[in-house]
């Protein structure tokens, strides 16, 4: 121990640069998951290139001899951990590479905490976790359970900074300025170490660590929903030819991928979390089964207390159900398994077990279905319920878990389907009518979904098609009101 302490010599130090590159210890994170090395060419790869991946690299450390001391600590705890040999898939789209200029704050330590952290651990307490649930029991996770849970696991309190801190931000930006926010680097940087920290406890979860790799991932389902409000994280779309692409949106999708994957940890994992600190985030009592047998007979005439916005949605759900149904089958009708009547529209499997939008518009009945019961429940339950009462409701109803049941070939023809495609168009409006649902909930972490519906009723009229612009019309009305 104390010749790993002591300096080395001028020797030892260019074996060890030597070592260092030859290992690729800089290397990006995508290849260090992969296992492969990498050229450490910034501010992309030329491994991540070839593969048109995100790419994003760990902060050099500075060079001091405490320094050199924490990363020798940090070789020996890593020789005892299992070296991770593979990350599942949703956790990729997190990568974020945000380029550092000369006046940027130096990247953190694990040990310390300055300024910009203690902000952020303040905002989260004080405004993060008091807005994530209206539920005493889900609150109070947040509040205590994940906080705790934080304290004792390094990629935990980074991921947690990460959300405070991008909060923060977003705060800050609304008021124009009116309160203080961290430097969005410093923000990344914390990201970037509890994403590495987390994929590497996913590799390994078990009984023992299930628990807080679930806090993890909704750290990181938070992260992502936030992130959508921060433009530097949202570069605009390009064509082939790398020239925005001024007029078509093409949506951010990464996102769904992250939500769909935290799914997966809860069913891995379901006998240990439904009796853990974390109990209360996994069970709904008023999930989709609750509704189907309700005879739900209130006139909602009386959702005068609350947002129009409610009203105008109950009162469009059934046409503008129908009206995407007719134009599903106007692309492709419902009895064939052929190819879509519109080119570059591709069938979803080839086994003829469905076409990709007609599947997301049954998905999207249901859960208009629930949400329409939860409106009429709620003026069953309250007489006149305002907003909070309602909102309540939809909680316990989980709407929000629409994302799960999206079929998987109608974000495949959203992710690589052509711009200005028709069907191409018809997809995004179906996913601008799954965006609504978060529209009627007033969550800080969902602000951004009105400004998403807009976007796209902007792209599809620039599709001069018709029969979509009308489609975008009703979800539109219900986004603004």
């Amino acid at each position: 121990m104390r010749e790993e302490i002591a300096a080395p010599s001028s020797r030892q130090l260019r074996k060890r640069h030597r070592s260092r590159h030859q290992k690729s210890r800089l290397g990006c994170f995508a290849c260090k998951s992969r296992r492969v090395k990498c050229d450490e060419a910034r501010p992309v790869c030329g491994s991540c290139s070839s593969r048109g991946e995100p790419c994003s690299f760990p902060e050099p450390p500075p060079v001091s001899n405490s320094t050199r001391r924490e990363a020798s600590r940090s070789r020996h705890r890593g020789a005892r951990c299992p070296h991770v040999q593979h990350s599942p898939s949703f956790l990729s789209p997190l990568d974020i590479y945000v380029s550092r200029s000369a006046d940027s704050p130096p990247p953190v330590d694990d040990q310390s905490l300055d300024l910009d952290d203690i902000l952020s651990v303040q905002f989260f307490h004080m405004h993060t976790a008091q807005e994530m649930s209206l539920n005493p029991s889900r609150s109070k996770v947040w509040r205590r359970v994940i906080p705790d849970l934080a304290a004792s696991h390094h990629y935990l309190m980074h991921l947690l900074l990460a959300l405070g801190g991008i909060h923060m931000i977003t705060h800050s930006r609304q008021r124009r300025g009116e309160t203080a926010a961290p430097d969005l680097l410093v923000v990344i940087n914390h990201h970037q170490r509890g994403l590495q920290g987390f994929r590497e406890e996913v590799a390994r979860i078990s009984n023992s660590n299930a628990e807080a790799v679930y806090a993890g991932s909704l750290l990181l389902v938070a992260f992502v929903y936030m992130s959508l409000q921060v433009p530097e994280l949202n570069p605009s779309a390009t064509t082939p030819n790398h020239q925005p692409l001024e007029t078509i949106y093409k949506p951010r999708l990464r996102w769904l991928h992250i939500i769909r994957g935290v799914s997966t940890v809860i069913r891995d994992q379901w006998p240990v979390l439904k009796a853990s600190r974390m109990r209360p985030m996994v069970l709904y009592f008023h999930g989709e089964e609750y509704w189907d047998d309700l005879p739900l007979a209130s006139s909602l005439s009386n959702l005068v207390r609350c947002s129009p916005r409610f009203l105008v949605f109950a009162q469009g759900t059934c046409q503008a159900i129908a009206d995407l149904r007719a134009c599903c089958d106007a692309i492709q009708p419902p009895d064939s398994n052929g190819p879509p009547s519109t080119p570059g529209v591709s069938p979803a499997t080839s086994d003829g077990a469905g076409y990709g939008p007609s599947r997301a518009v049954d998905m999207l009945e249901k859960v208009y279905f629930c949400v329409v019961a939860v409106l009429k429940c709620s003026v069953s339950e309250w007489g006149s319920p305002d907003d909070s009462d309602i909102q309540g409701n939809l909680e316990e109803a989980a709407v929000q878990s629409w994302p799960n049941l999206i079929p998987d070939d109608l974000i495949t023809l959203l992710d690589i389907g052509e711009p200005a495609d028709v069907g191409w168009g018809l997809s995004l409006v179906i996913l601008a009518h799954y965006y609504v649902v978060n529209t009627l909930m007033d969550c800080g972490l969902l602000a951004s979904f009105k400004e998403e519906v807009l976007k796209i009723q902007m792209s599809v009229s620039n599709i001069d098609d018709a029969m979509l612009s009308q489609l975008m019309v009703w979800p539109v009305k219900v986004a603004t009101a």
